[in-house]
């Protein structure tokens, strides 16, 4: 899929409207649902112009960033910084001018991606939740996903079907159990550095996303760009999670006064479980991402009918890339009818 950088829209004006400037017309810059807001370095951005009825001025338009006229309809920079771009064009005779839409150039940001291993019948599993709050309020750079389990007789309205297999891969052989990045043990007291330490570090390549719900159809795309090129071996994770799940949660904490769980009941009746993994729009182990030049956009598409008991006002989408060893390398999350820019 191509993507479009900005749309233009002319504006027609009626002159039985009020407050209407009988002026030469003007034209405005709206942002399409499948155009980026933030690019790469050296990155080309293309710009196009196109009125009400479809019509295409791009070719006779000049485009100006930041106030200097640029070549064509493209520009890149290998700076990093925010920049603002308006077009001018003649239409039989008339100058349009559009209005001003603001863009950027970015160096990627890593998301680190934490894993939960939990259940609702776990009454350590809240020592967990508790860690991944603690990094949730030094940084915003981590992707949360919360896989429950049903223990025999202790049901999981969460339970996630596909849970054996992923502690199969990666090791995971009893709760509480948690992951950074999938393949590293995240072990009690839970040390918020080994998160922190790699959130929003400099990385080489960025993930956006971009989602719209019909009725009870949800349709995602998944764009990557690298700036050398893709890596062989990546692959593509793309979860879908739920937050606000109310259910009664088992409590081993409540008697311990250094815990945000101190006295809190066990269990905890009516407790907020968030970040519950309901499934998986890849493979759970990820698809292949094609090889894909530098700067070139990797582009999946992605749809699923959505389980009517989920509330669709509190799901979200986890995207990861991770590597022929499953060892996550950055990742992104938005909510459902969102798009996600590079970061």
């Amino acid at each position: 899929m191509v993507l479009i950088f900005a749309v233009i829209t002319v504006l027609s004006c009626s002159k039985t409207e009020e407050n209407v400037s009988l002026d030469p017309p003007t034209a405005e810059i709206s942002v399409d649902k499948l155009v980026r807001k933030a690019s790469l370095r050296n990155q080309v951005i293309p710009f196009t112009i196109k009125n009400d009825e479809g019509e295409d001025f791009t070719s006779i338009a000049t485009f100006y960033v930041d106030g200097i006229a640029i070549e064509e309809n493209t520009f890149s920079s290998e700076t990093i910084g925010d920049f603002e771009v308006f077009g001018v064009y003649f239409d039989e005779g008339v100058e349009t001018t559009t209005n001003t839409e603001d863009f950027s150039v970015i160096i990627p940001k890593r998301k680190v991606v934490i894993e939960d291993y939990t259940g609702t019948w776990c009454g350590f599993c809240p020592g967990v939740l508790a860690a991944i709050e603690s990094v949730d309020e030094l940084t915003d750079e981590i992707a949360v996903v919360a896989i429950h389990e049903t223990n025999n007789s202790n049901p999981d309205p969460m339970h996630f079907p596909q849970v054996q297999n992923l502690k199969d891969e990666f090791g995971v052989n009893g709760l509480p159990a948690a992951r950074i990045n999938r393949t590293s043990n995240w072990s009690s007291p839970y040390d918020t550095g080994e998160v922190t330490s790699m959130a929003g570090v400099d990385t080489n390549f960025a993930i956006s996303i971009l989602s719209q719900l019909t009725n009870d159809e949800l349709v995602v795309e998944v764009n990557i760009v690298y700036e050398n090129g893709s890596i062989p071996g990546d692959k593509l994770i793309v979860y879908l999670v739920e937050d606000g799940i109310i259910y009664d949660q088992t409590n081993y904490f409540n008697a311990d006064d250094t815990s945000p769980f101190y006295q809190m009941g066990d269990p905890i009746p009516n407790f907020e479980h968030n970040h519950a993994l309901r499934m998986s729009l890849t493979q759970l182990l990820g698809d292949a991402i094609s090889g894909t030049s530098p700067l070139d956009t990797y582009s999946r598409t992605l749809s699923v009918i959505l389980d009517p008991e989920y509330n669709v006002d509190n799901l979200s989408l986890v995207a990861m890339v991770v590597s022929e060893d499953n060892t996550a390398r950055n990742a992104q999350t938005a909510s459902i009818d969102e798009d996600k820019e590079f970061e």
